[in-house]
């Protein structure tokens, strides 16, 4: 981290009722900051925020903010403060998205689509999460524009839906007479203020009636359980909402170079807006609570293996329980089980002659994602699986700053 932010950033102006972007108020100001410094160390840079991220829980806690919102806003300021490292000179190239902070602390490589989804689902309940909400409009107003930046005309799509946003929390009471900004997006700013000299003026004009700092204190996240808990917290959110147009869905040609393996059952492919997932039953992989592969499966993850380096894009393995309490002395929990099996498929995957100089990352869900009801024995084999996703070019390009040839 620069010492310019250390030194530089200054405390919160003096009120606001809005107790959660008071909470988040230095990795706000950081964010508006972080592209403009030429001079930052990732490295330095990633700890300061990691510590940051967990300074905003606790004084959020204090606030006697709910798990589920801190939960939701913390994803929230790791995808905004992600994307702006990613782009910079000194984080692109996959540099920052080697250690992002959304892999620290939600074990995700991207969260562009996510972030729209979650704010749908808030937006239609205004009055309970209008502060998340708002903690999201800041964020945009910052130049977060995650899947937008990717999709056709999303520039146009972001802006319309910013906004609805504003129009959103001027009716439920956030104070919002005008705008952040008339051009709210970073890419339209001019850099004309360094680092050395703190926030844009129109930065502190959205920041006006924030409360003064709150004391830090311990950091309480630490432990597996809350682990589970925090990952199960931002997928339990279920609120149908406002909706911003969906790209069309990414086709990576997967499917047809995997005809044997979907003819026989062993796996199944689908696409989605911005990746191709191959889905292997845990069943057929795993042994109950085991995460040792069978060997049944090894020329199924053989045959992937040579068809994903064929392809271009980073590569995200992602594990799945049912809800099923765990009995095993090895495994604390489902999450822990679901984040062995990912990387035993992993590392059989580069066993097998997978690529080892593009990304791939091993993840764990536990019974988070169900795709089917855990109440039969029939459901609970859906739930038990492994994805291998397979990012499209454009979300690659984005998380690394550069798209490989």
């Amino acid at each position: 981290m620069s010492a310019a932010v250390q030194s530089h950033t200054p405390p919160p102006p003096a009120s606001s009722a809005n107790a959660l972007v008071v909470a988040a108020h230095t990795l706000l100001a950081t964010l508006a900051q972080m592209r403009v410094d030429a001079a930052i160390q990732p490295e330095r840079l990633r700890e300061y925020l990691v510590d940051e991220i967990r300074q905003f829980q606790t004084r959020a806690q204090q606030a006697a903010i709910s798990v589920e919102t801190i939960v939701g806003a913390r994803y929230c300021l790791c995808c905004a403060l992600d994307e702006a490292a990613a782009l910079t000179p000194w984080g692109g190239g996959g540099v920052w998205s080697a250690h992002s902070l959304l892999v620290a602390f939600h074990n995700e490589t991207w969260g562009g689509e996510k972030f729209f989804q979650l704010l749908a689902r808030l937006s239609s309940s205004p009055h309970e999460h209008r502060n998340i909400i708002e903690l999201q409009y800041f964020c945009l107003a910052l130049g977060f524009q995650g899947r937008y930046r990717v999709i056709q005309n999303g520039a146009a799509q972001l802006a319309t839906l910013m906004r609805r946003l504003h129009k959103l929390l001027h009716e439920t009471g956030s104070g919002y007479a005008h705008p952040l900004s008339p051009s709210w997006r970073a890419a339209d700013r001019k850099a004309s203020v360094t680092l050395r000299r703190g926030l844009p003026a129109w930065a502190w004009l959205c920041l006006a009636g924030l409360l003064g700092g709150l004391s830090f204190a311990v950091y309480l996240w630490s432990s597996n359980r809350d682990g589970d808990r925090t990952t199960a917290a931002i997928d339990a959110i279920r609120l149908p909402a406002i909706s911003a147009a969906r790209p069309t869905a990414f086709s990576s040609g997967i499917a047809p170079l995997l005809d044997a393996e979907l003819t026989s059952g062993a796996i199944t492919v689908r696409d989605e807006a911005d990746r191709s997932v191959v889905e292997i039953r845990g069943d057929g992989l795993f042994d109950s609570g085991s995460a040792t592969t069978k060997a049944a499966y090894l020329p199924v993850l053989m045959r992937i293996a040579e068809v994903l380096n064929r392809l271009e894009g980073d590569i995200v393995i992602t594990g799945h329980t049912d809800n099923q309490p765990i009995r095993d002395k090895r495994f604390a929990s489902n999450l822990e089980l679901s984040r062995a099996r990912a990387e035993a498929v992993r590392q059989l995957l580069l066993s097998a002659g997978l690529d080892r100089t593009r990304p791939i990352v091993a993840v764990g869900r536990g019974d988070t994602q169900p795709v089917d009801t855990n109440t039969t024995a029939e459901g609970r084999s859906h739930n038990r699986r492994v994805d291998i996703a397979l990012l499209t070019p454009a979300v690659t390009r984005d998380l690394s700053g550069t798209t490989r040839r």
